[in-house]
C-alpha cells in the first residue's frame, strides 16, 4: 500500500474516532460539525488565533482543532453545531488562512448525523470532497452523504413564492441536490419533461395549471416514471390532504415548516 494511501486511512480512521467520542459524550451532543482545509504548515500558535477568531462568533462555542502535517490537512470539530452554523464558520476559517497565507487549498464543511450517519466510509467521501474540488480551488464544498462522482438526486420544485422559492433553492442546493426551480404549474411540467427529475417538491395553489393537475400528469407521465411528489402547502382541509394521497403523492408537508423536516423527509425520499 502506497504511503499516502496509509496515512489517508489513519487520519480518516482517527477523525471517525474524535467525532464518534464527541456524538457518545455524556455533555449530551447530537451532531458535530467538521470543517477540514487544506493548509500550509500550521504550528499551535496559529491554530490558537483561529480557536480564538471562531469563538469571537460565538462566546460559547468549543473548537477541537488537529493538524496533520503530513496530508497538509486541517480538522475541526465543532462539537453541537448545525451544518448551516458549520459552513458559516468556515467563511471566517477560509479568510483566516487566506489572510495568514496558509490557505493552499480547497475546504470542505459537514455535520455528523445531519449530513449522514457516521460511517468510514462516509467520511473517506467526505474527505475526498477537497481532492475533487482540486488543490488550488479555495471554494468551500458541502457534504451531503452523496459519495464522490456520485450523481446528485434532482428536484424539480415548484413554488410561487419567489423568496421561499429562492431561499429553498439554496439551502437544498448546499445539501447537495440539483434543484430546478419552476414559479407556476406549466413551467413545472416542462421541467419535469426536461430534467426527468428523482422528485418534485410542489405547492398546490399554483397559476397556470395548479398543483392536483401537476401531480396527476406526473403520475400518468412516461418521462419519469419513478418520480416522488411532495406537497407544501398551507391548505388544512382533511379532504385536500386525502386527494393528495389519493393521486399517489409521497408525503405532504404543512407550511410554515421547519427547514430540517423538510430535509430529512427528502433525504428519506431520496436515499
Amino acid at each position: 500500500m502506497k504511503t499516502s494511501l496509509l496515512s489517508q486511512s489513519v487520519g480518516s480512521d482517527r477523525l471517525y474516532h474524535q467525532i464518534n467520542q464527541v456524538l457518545q459524550s455524556s455533555a449530551g451532543w447530537n451532531s458535530c460539525g467538521v470543517i477540514i482545509a487544506h493548509s500550509r504548515l500550521l504550528r499551535a500558535i496559529e491554530l490558537q488565533d483561529l480557536e480564538t477568531r471562531l469563538k469571537m462568533e460565538d462566546l460559547n462555542l468549543m473548537v477541537l482543532s488537529t493538524y496533520e502535517a503530513d496530508e497538509e490537512l486541517l480538522t475541526l470539530l465543532l462539537p453541537g453545531q448545525s451544518l448551516s452554523f458549520t459552513h458559516y464558520l468556515a467563511i471566517t476559517v477560509k479568510a483566516f488562512l487566506q489572510d495568514a497565507g496558509f490557505l493552499s487549498g480547497s475546504l470542505a464543511v459537514a455535520s455528523f448525523p445531519e449530513s449522514s450517519q457516521l460511517t468510514k466510509e462516509a467520511l473517506g467521501d467526505f474527505k475526498a470532497l477537497t481532492e475533487e474540488a482540486g488543490r488550488m480551488n479555495h471554494e468551500i464544498a458541502i457534504y451531503s452523504g452523496q459519495p464522490v462522482g456520485a450523481a446528485a438526486p434532482s428536484i424539480v420544485m415548484v413554488e410561487p413564492n419567489g423568496d421561499l422559492q429562492d431561499f429553498l433553492h439554496m439551502r437544498l442546493g448546499h445539501q447537495g441536490y440539483d434543484v430546478h426551480p419552476a414559479q407556476d404549474g406549466l413551467e413545472g411540467l416542462r421541467l419535469i419533461e426536461a430534467v426527468k427529475p428523482n422528485l418534485v417538491l410542489t405547492e398546490l395553489m399554483l397559476p397556470a395549471l395548479d398543483g392536483y393537475q401537476l401531480i396527476h400528469r406526473v403520475s400518468q407521465s412516461e418521462q419519469a416514471p419513478d418520480c416522488q411528489v411532495v406537497v407544501m402547502t398551507d391548505l388544512g382541509v382533511e379532504q385536500d390532504v386525502y386527494k393528495c394521497f389519493e393521486l399517489g403523492v409521497a408525503d405532504i408537508i404543512r407550511k410554515p415548516f421547519s427547514p430540517v423536516e423538510l430535509e430529512a423527509r427528502l433525504r428519506r425520499l431520496l436515499a
